[in-house]
């Protein structure tokens, strides 16, 4: 591990005079990867327990239509979005509090998910008011920002080590990839034992999803360690400037420090790697989210099938989990560049194979489509996966970047404004699906099924939105430029830069390299 950073964990008895005690990590083990992967158990299957079927519980249950139940889903998204800016903020000051102090700046907020989640269990009751349902999504989106503004964060802070990095970032997709194929494994049982006509079987399954994510996200939250407040700026001597200037702000002061928040958060745009970066997971996982709160409704209608065989292929994404270790191995190998290349193909040729089954439902044998649905859905999933995969897998390098230009590590400013946009995106996006859809003449409760309009609709949504985006993400893919090499570079010439060495002194290859990732002139670099 480089040198110069204590980490700090949450021992069992709480530490004395209630601050973290600070230990050295000389490499990550794979019990570490663990613990910290476990809450990503939530963070990968929140959205899909949601995303999958809180509008088809919706529709059949408590008597929403379409554009409704989007509607709903894709407003709460947008003003819950705000929340990721602010936890982001709040994340970054929090050791200015005792609780901050006392349990982590990040691992406060993770552990606070954990009672918070089970409230929502009410948006899988029938019967409420509709705004009572808004309400409840809402604070679970805002969880679920809440938790990735942080989580994402810890990485960086448990260690600076390329590979313990890679080793944490894989672990934890590869337990969150797992999640999001258990728990349409698990529906898929419960709706086939109970029935997909009864709102308890609905309720059956979320009930014990969300427990689950309850005790994932308290294990994890005291499991894991972050930086010291000494460490993260946050020393007895400025606990109490910082403090007293609070108490001393006028109304100016703080409309200035609410600009100076803004500016922060914009100021990660000047970033030409995080601005590739965040373009191409905007545009992957906002596509992820439209295609999983769709096909259900796309195997219902366009297919012909049921729930629970929806629930059964979506199951199938356990298989991509895999090829979690050769996506890691290839990041290091090819580099991020080819790595989206092959990973915007396999999805595009997975698209392709299921409208081929969609187009041939009815027309070949029963057993021949089915083979023919599974092997597309499987070739699908195992790159959709990866497209999930790759930008966190990255993620943990663009702190790196900016840190060259600012001096600072701003991971969670980072992992705000991504997490802020994402939820923008996605809410806009759910609230144009479902208003698209209802010109369509989509109803889904139409005993007589859906007209060819409805199911052109419905698959133009699911597959062609889909189709559309990745050709465009494929294309942009091709000016990514990070890798391990330029990583690496980076960090060589901070810590060139940190011990005293002239700018004027740096190497012709690392200022190209430098000027290359960031965007920003070499003399602008380390002011």
């Amino acid at each position: 591990m480089r040198r110069g950073r204590a980490l700090t964990t949450q021992t069992q008895s709480e530490p004395q005079q209630g601050k973290p005690q600070s230990r050295r990590h000389g490499k990550i083990t794979i019990g570490n990867a663990l613990s910290y992967a476990m809450g990503d158990v939530y963070g990968g299957g929140g959205p899909t327990l949601a995303g999958t079927y809180l509008a088809v519980f919706w529709t059949h249950f408590c008597g929403f239509d379409i554009s409704t139940a989007q509607g709903i889903i894709g407003g709460a998204a947008v003003v819950s979005a705000v929340c990721a800016i602010l936890f982001g903020l709040l994340s970054e000051r929090f050791y200015l509090y005792r609780l901050g102090r006392r349990f982590g700046r990040r691992r406060f907020f993770i552990m606070l998910c954990s009672p918070l989640v089970l409230v929502t269990l009410l948006m899988w009751v029938p019967g409420l008011p509709q705004p009572l349902y808004f309400a409840l999504y809402v604070l679970y989106i805002v969880l679920l920002q809440m938790f990735g503004v942080c989580y994402a964060a810890l990485p960086g802070e448990m260690t600076t080590d390329f590979a313990g990095r890679s080793m944490l970032s894989t672990v934890r997709l590869l337990l969150s990839g797992i999640s999001t194929a258990v728990i349409p494994m698990f529906a898929s049982w419960v709706l086939s034992h109970l029935g997909e006509t009864n709102a308890y079987s609905y309720q059956l399954f979320a009930t014990v999803v969300t427990v689950v994510f309850a005790c994932v996200t308290f294990a994890s939250s005291r499991l894991t360690w972050e930086l010291t407040p000494e460490e993260a700026g946050f020393g007895e001597a400025e606990l109490a400037r910082r403090r007293a200037a609070a108490h001393r702000r006028t109304p100016r002061e703080m409309l200035a420090a609410a600009g100076r928040v803004v500016s922060e958060y914009a100021s990660t745009f000047r970033i030409a790697t995080f601005r590739i970066h965040i373009t191409l997971y905007l545009i992957c996982l906002t596509l992820q989210d439209m295609f999983t709160q769709t096909f259900v409704f796309f195997v219902l209608y366009d297919w012909n099938r049921t729930a629970a065989f929806a629930s059964l292929l979506l199951s199938l994404a356990i298989i991509a989990e895999v090829f979690k270790p050769l996506w890691g191995w290839l990041f290091i190998h090819i580099g991020p560049r080819n790595l989206y290349a092959v990973c915007y193909t396999g999805a595009l040729t997975g698209l392709a194979l299921l409208f081929l089954a969609w187009r041939t439902a009815g027309v070949l044998s029963g057993a021949a489509w089915t083979a023919l649905a599974v092997a597309a859905f499987l070739v699908w999933c195992v790159f959709r996966s990866l497209s999930g995969t790759l930008p966190w897998l990255i993620f943990p390098f663009i702190p790196d970047v900016d840190m060259i230009v600012t001096k600072r590590n701003r991971a969670s400013i980072f992992s705000g404004i991504t997490t802020f946009l994402r939820f923008i995106c996605t809410g806009v996006a759910s609230i144009a699906c479902g208003a698209f859809l209802a010109t369509t003449g989509f109803e889904p409760n139409h005993a007589g099924g859906q007209s060819t309009g409805a199911q052109m609709g419905i698959a133009f949504v699911c597959l062609g939105w889909s189709a559309i985006g990745f050709l465009v993400a494929f294309v942009i893919s091709r000016r990514f430029a990070l890798d391990q090499r330029g990583d690496l570079m980076l960090l060589h010439e901070i810590d060139r830069l940190r011990s005293g060495g002239s700018k004027e002194d740096v190497e012709p290859e690392v200022r190209k390299t430098v000027e290359k990732l960031t965007g920003v002139p070499y003399e602008r670099c380390w002011r």
